[in-house]
């Protein structure tokens, strides 16, 4: 029987293959995959990377939780299903903890807001937000939790950006204006690891332009 915490890096790939596959078949226009694997790819290396620098740290299983983290995520609105919850009920019969980290990877510090504030990005369905907040509450946060809610925001379609750079990203990509509080949390988890590492966390990545390249 498989151990459930025992997903390789080639059998996370090649999850990421079926997903692929998955979309082809399905028709969806494969034009902006690139975009979907940059990130992915990137958040894993950025999570790799960070937890070489930090004693206790699994790099592998660093790797492929953050490779896994948005498994679900081009499926999301065609299910009508917040991609987190998704994501852990596909993954959890086969890596527990990756499935943990799909589940977590969009509430930095474990923290979930009212479901009033977040009902969209659950598609309504408030029996999903009660399974992550009942989640959240009966288990302790850990390193890995925000190691990938850390990898996630400094990975962005091109590659690694700094925070101000994937604020500026999504502010342009969504029309939107981002508050402080959204900034803050981030600084906080920079400074968290900033702190692991006995430096600056941007030191160990070069930074790129948000531009998007064309494909």
């Amino acid at each position: 029987m498989r151990n459930k915490m025992s997903l390789s890096i080639q059998e996370a790939k090649n999850i990421i293959a079926e997903v692929k596959a998955r979309d082809t078949a399905m028709g969806r226009d494969m034009s902006r995959w690139w975009m979907y694997e940059n990130h992915i790819v990137t958040a894993a290396k950025i999570a790799k990377t960070i937890a070489s620098k930090i004693k206790g740290m699994d790099t592998k299983q660093a790797y492929v939780r953050a490779l896994l983290h948005d498994v679900c995520r081009t499926n999301e609105r065609n299910e009508k299903r917040f991609h987190g919850i998704s994501g852990y009920e596909k993954l959890i019969n086969l890596d527990e903890n990756a499935a943990r980290s799909a589940l977590l990877h969009m509430f930095l510090w474990n923290k979930l807001p009212k479901f009033e504030n977040c009902s969209e990005m659950f598609f309504d369905n408030k029996k999903d937000y009660d399974f992550i907040a009942n989640y959240i509450k009966n288990s302790k946060i850990t390193d890995y939790d925000l190691l990938f809610q850390f990898a996630d925001n400094l990975a962005n379609m091109n590659g690694f950006v700094t925070i101000e750079q994937r604020a500026k990203d999504l502010e342009e990509r969504r029309c939107i204006k981002l508050n402080k509080e959204w900034l803050d949390t981030r600084y906080k988890l920079k400074a968290y690891f900033d702190k692991k590492i006995g430096g600056d966390v941007y030191k160990l990545f070069t930074p790129l332009s948000i531009q998007a390249r064309e494909r």
